[in-house]
Formats: C-alpha cells, sequence, structure tokens
C-alpha cells in the first residue's frame, strides 16, 4: 500500500463563540505543534440559532474550503457547534478522503472522541450547595434545548436533589447567551417571586446574566443568593463575586488532543473514547473564600481593563475610518484606494493578514448572483492584503491554496485562521489571519467580520447604486435613434468639454453637420426613410471624424461634434476629409435617393468671451454656405432634365 503524502498540516473546525475552550484548545495545540513544526489550520464561523437561517449556512461554507487532501489530520471542536448537521458533513468528506479526525466533547458516528464528562463537577457542586450551604430552594437555568452537556449537568442536580429529598424550585429556558438568562432572571423577580436559596447555570455566561439582573433589582451575590455556573470562562473569574464554577480542565486539554490525534493518524483504523473528569472550584459567588491565584488574576485584569478597551476602541476607529471613504466607492479597487488607505490598520489583526473575495461580488447584480451555500470559486480577488506589515491593493490567487503565497516552512509552526464573510445569502469570501490567533480568544474577530461584512455589502449597495444612476444618467441624455447625446447631453458633456479646455487655455473644434434636404427624404420615401438617413448620417459622421471627439445629435437632422483642435493650417483639410468620407459611405450605401450632409465649425479660443451659442451659429453660417453651394449643385444636375421635359 503506498503511504499517504506528509502534509505537515492539521486543520481545526470550530465555533468561535465559545471564545475560552477555542483559545484553550488552540493554545495546547500550538505548542504541541511546534515540536514537529506542523501549521495549524483553524476554520471558524460564528453562527448563532438567533441569525437568519441564510446567514448560518452561508457561514457554515468556509467548513468547505479546505480540501481534506491537504491535511494529515482533524479536529473538530463539535461541542462548539450550534448545527449537528453540520459537523456530521465535516467528518464524512474528511472520513471519504481517509484522512484522520478527531472530536473533542461530543461523540461522532465512526470517529474517536476525547471529552472532559459533565455529570461529576456538577454533583459536587450542588453536593456543595445543599450539604454545606443548606441550600434547599434551586433555580436552574438550562442551556440549548437537547444538548448533550445540558442534560447531563441538569440530570446531575437533579440526582443530588433527589436524594436529599428536594425538587428543582423553578427552571429557566435559555441558550447558554448572558442575555437570555438576564431577562429570564428579571422577568422571574418582577413578578414577585420569592428568591431562591441558590440560582445553578449550564454556563458561566448565563451566571453572569443572572448576576447582573439580580444586581438591578437590588440584590447581592452571594448575601441574598448563591450563584454557580460552569466552563470557569475569564469573564466570571474577573469580576465581583469571581464566580464558582466548574472546571473542565481545559488548560491541558489541547496538548492532550494534539498527542490523541497524533495516536489516530498513527492508528488509522483504530477508534477510542476518552473520558475526563470536570471538578468543582467553589469562590465568592457561592458565599467561600477565593483562591490567591484567582484574586492576583482578577487584579491583573481589572489592571489591564483600560488596555484591552482601548483595543476594541481601535477597532471601532477603522471602521469610522473607512466608512465615508467607501460611501463614495464606484469599484472594487476603491476598497484599497478610499478606504483602507485613508486608514490605519488594526494592531489587533498583526502584520499578515488579507481579505478574499468572491470576484463577482462587485461585479454582478443581486439578479444575477449564484445562489449557492456550498463553495468558493477557484479564483479570487485578495481585495486588500497586509503582507509582513506592509500594504498591498488589489490582486488574485487561486483560492485552492487557501492563504495567499502559502508554503511550508521547515522548522517551523504556524497557524492560520479562516472566518466567512457573507451576507445573509451573499458570500462575499473569506478573511485569512496568520499567526495572530488572539481575536479568536475574546470574540475580536466576531466583532471584525461582522463590521466588515455591512461594510463589505454597503459598499456593493453604493457601486451598483452609481452603476444604476450612470445608466440612468446615460438614458437621459442619450439620443435613442443615433446612441448620441441629445440636446441635453450636448449641454452637459459637449458644453463642459469646451469649457474645460477653456479653462485651460487650449482650442477645441465645433464642427456641425447638417442633413440636406431631410424634408425631401421624409415627404417622397417615408419617415422610416428619414430615420434611417438620420442613422447613417450619425455613423457617417463619427466614423469620419477623429475618435477622441464627441459627438451629439443637436437637432432633428443637425449634429454637433467637439474635439481639439489641429493646427489652424488643417483645419480645413480635416473638414474636407470628413465630408469626402461621408459621402463615400453614403454611396456605398446604395440608398435609392440621395443622401448628404453639410458642415461647418467654429475654433473655440482660451481668451475669447464668445457663449456656446455663438460658436454654433459661427459653425452654422458656415454650414449654411456649404448647403448653398451643394443645393445649387444639385439644382444644376437637376436642371436639364426638367427642361427636356
Amino acid at each position: 500500500m503506498e503511504e499517504k503524502k506528509k502534509n505537515n498540516r492539521i486543520a481545526i473546525f470550530t465555533n468561535g463563540f465559545s471564545n475560552e475552550f477555542v483559545e484553550h484548545i488552540v493554545s495546547g495545540l500550538q505548542r504541541k505543534a511546534k515540536e514537529d513544526s506542523v501549521d495549524l489550520f483553524v476554520f471558524v464561523t460564528y453562527c448563532s440559532p438567533g441569525d437568519h437561517e441564510l446567514q448560518n449556512k452561508c457561514q457554515l461554507n468556509i467548513f468547505h474550503l479546505p480540501d481534506p487532501e491537504d491535511f494529515d489530520g482533524a479536529i473538530m471542536l463539535t461541542n462548539t457547534y450550534n448545527f449537528p448537521d453540520e459537523q456530521e458533513r465535516v467528518c464524512a468528506r474528511f472520513q471519504r478522503a481517509g484522512v484522520p479526525m478527531l472530536s473533542l466533547e461530543v461523540d461522532v458516528p465512526n470517529m474517536s472522541c476525547i471529552k472532559t464528562e459533565n455529570y461529576q463537577g456538577v454533583r459536587d457542586l450542588a453536593m456543595h450547595l445543599v450539604e454545606h450551604h443548606n441550600a434547599k430552594k434551586i433555580i436552574y437555568v438550562n442551556g440549548v434545548e437537547n444538548n448533550v452537556e445540558n442534560r447531563i449537568r441538569r440530570q446531575a442536580l437533579i440526582d443530588v436533589l433527589e436524594e436529599h429529598g428536594l425538587e428543582l424550585y423553578n427552571e429557566f429556558i435559555c441558550d447558554f447567551g448572558f442575555y437570555t438568562a438576564y431577562l429570564q432572571m428579571k422577568r422571574f423577580l418582577e413578578d414577585g417571586k420569592e428568591l431562591p436559596d441558590a440560582v445553578v447555570c449550564a454556563n458561566d455566561n448565563m451566571a453572569l446574566g443572572v448576576n447582573s439582573a439580580l444586581t438591578e433589582k437590588g440584590y447581592s451575590v452571594p448575601e441574598d443568593v448563591l450563584l454557580t455556573g460552569f466552563d470557569m470562562i475569564k469573564d466570571g473569574q474577573h469580576t465581583f463575586p469571581i464566580l464558582s464554577t466548574v472546571s473542565r480542565g481545559w488548560d491541558k486539554f489541547g496538548e492532550i488532543a494534539y498527542d490523541k490525534l497524533k495516536y489516530q493518524m498513527e492508528h488509522p483504523d483504530e477508534r477510542f473514547n476518552e473520558e475526563y473528569k470536570s471538578f468543582f472550584v467553589p469562590s465568592e459567588s457561592c458565599g467561600c473564600q477565593a483562591t490567591e491565584e484567582a484574586l492576583k488574576n482578577r487584579f491583573n485584569a481589572i489592571r489591564n481593563a483600560y488596555f484591552d478597551n482601548l483595543q476594541r476602541e481601535i477597532m471601532d476607529i477603522f471602521f469610522m475610518g473607512m466608512q465615508v471613504p467607501l460611501s463614495f466607492a464606484e469599484k472594487k479597487e476603491d476598497f484599497y484606494e478610499k478606504g483602507i488607505k485613508s486608514t490605519n490598520d488594526i494592531p489587533q489583526l498583526g502584520p499578515d493578514y488579507c481579505l478574499c473575495t468572491e470576484p463577482e461580488f462587485f461585479e454582478l447584480s443581486d439578479d444575477e448572483y449564484p445562489e449557492r451555500i456550498r463553495g468558493y470559486g477557484s479564483h479570487m480577488d485578495i481585495l486588500y492584503e497586509l503582507r509582513e506589515g506592509k500594504r498591498r491593493p488589489l490582486s488574485h490567487f487561486d483560492s485552492e491554496i487557501l492563504y495567499p503565497d502559502y508554503a511550508y516552512e521547515e522548522g517551523k509552526s504556524n497557524i492560520y485562521i479562516f472566518a466567512p464573510l457573507n451576507y445573509l445569502g451573499f458570500i462575499i469570501g473569506y478573511i485569512a489571519i496568520k499567526n495572530t490567533p488572539t481575536l479568536l480568544f475574546n470574540l475580536g474577530l466576531s466583532k471584525f467580520i461582522k463590521t466588515m461584512n455591512s461594510q463589505l455589502f454597503s459598499m456593493r449597495r453604493h457601486i451598483f447604486s452609481q452603476r444604476a444612476n450612470t445608466e440612468l444618467k446615460k438614458i437621459y441624455m442619450t439620443d435613442a435613434l443615433t446612441g448620441m447625446y441629445n440636446r441635453m447631453g450636448c449641454e452637459k458633456v459637449l458644453y463642459d468639454f469646451i469649457a474645460s479646455r477653456k479653462v485651460n487655455d487650449q482650442k477645441s473644434l465645433l464642427v456641425f453637420a447638417d442633413i440636406d434636404r431631410m424634408k425631401t427624404i421624409n415627404d417622397v420615401y417615408g419617415h422610416l426613410k428619414g430615420d434611417f438617413a438620420i442613422k447613417a448620417t450619425a455613423e457617417a459622421f463619427r466614423t469620419a471624424s477623429p475618435k477622441e471627439w464627441i459627438f451629439g445629435r443637436y437637432g432633428g437632422d443637425e449634429f454637433i461634434a467637439v474635439g481639439p483642435c489641429p493646427e489652424e493650417d488643417a483645419i480645413e483639410q480635416l473638414i474636407k476629409q470628413i465630408s469626402e468620407s461621408m459621402s463615400k459611405e453614403f454611396e456605398n450605401l446604395h440608398l435609392g435617393f440621395i443622401l448628404h450632409a453639410s458642415i461647418g465649425y467654429a475654433v473655440t479660443e482660451p481668451g475669447d468671451e464668445a457663449s456656446i451659442d455663438d460658436y454654433i451659429d459661427r459653425a452654422d453660417k458656415y454650414m449654411y454656405a456649404e448647403k448653398e453651394k451643394y443645393h445649387q449643385y444639385i439644382d444644376s444636375i437637376n436642371r436639364p432634365a426638367e427642361e427636356s421635359d
């Protein structure tokens, strides 16, 4: 059997909202990957059950960006997923390619899994509340309905209560989020219900929401109510009071995951399922003392709060700085020329990142833009790239390599992060960041892509609005029969051309053409032939004249053109050439009737004070003199025939 090529690349799939779990896992993986000189590719979404269905579907497209064949193995942070069907699709793609995968925290069919159990830590927490603090009336705050982890945590609490002859005092149905827990607790208090002894939350985010609602209503934790969470997140450890919670030992979990994936890669046919104990960490919110380490960590967080807030403000300033310039964008190149170029980059993104966008996003209208939720185009634009701190404007690359000019570096371990850019059903592209994972660890990347999505879509809307306005102006100023500027267009474009050249101390040549005996053509041959004569004259006038001239249909059978003025001794010859060329063109059409146009001209001088009407009047008089000569010539040809009759 042929040995599989080693890529020195591992793929990681996660939802970024579980940012501290992501931080623990990615940081642990990084420490181990450096020992083996392996690159990490993190594919992250920010899907939420509360978001629009199309938004979520297109976000999940980022999981389909990598080709499994390019990786030695993959790790799924499966417990972070909000959509189980998607984890199965990702798993199936890698399994079909024979690439070993490891699931974290959640069992997936035919995949090895390592996880921390959810039962023991909550059981110890519940025993502590009931036996140490004598809590009897306990509210449980649920996470997402049907979530396996939530169900196990709840059952641990129920078991302890039943063992002590107790039952749940109340239960809130939430979604693991801060705000839903805050609202549920607020409603509970506003209904005038009796306070519980303790509130047990399925995670720390909801515990913080409950704490905010209690504080808002004048209650204090732990004096009035005991409060606990799960996951031991930083926000829960850096607040007042420090949250009592359950730890899963995630600080070492990333290193364990790396070693287990290596084992799986060496034993691809073996499947294993390993579980690690969770444990309760009592602290201030349940009325216990915080550890010295916890107090020190909170102090450091408070000390660094100003700098952390400043970092967030820098991102706000970045987007505010681009908002107005991008409102003047007329093409995708303007993202760099009018937007990025006029503001400073975001330090949190680091010196190496790029915005990769579908070429059609700024080219095709809403009706034309492809409706799809899977895959990216192979040829993509790099709308903007920062490489080693140096800015690069619009360029292009093959998205199959994922990161522009990617190359494995022997002896190094790089980390690449890929997050989707989309707006509802519009797949915009993705952002790729090299060696700056910290945005993953504080939801900064979530904020960046949401704001960038809005800015890019607004820019797209403005571009298409400008194009629509341009088309409307073109229709408004264009003569439908000839395609030349109409009288309105002449006043706006041709006259402006002359005025601008005057300002620049330059001469212009104004040429006037008129179809001879147009009334006769209409009366004798009909108006359809008359329309054809007008179209033929307009085309012949354009073809015979210099390319840089601007043309308009001034009236029914009158045409005007302006352009740079040649040397004075060449003007007459130019007008003669135009007239002769037009006559030859008419002869070649074999019309069945005589078609001829008389031409006159006027030179606009920078220093004179003549108006446009004055120039047209001069050209018209010149043209009229030519017309008289032509009429006399035609009459002289026709007269012998009339006399013989």
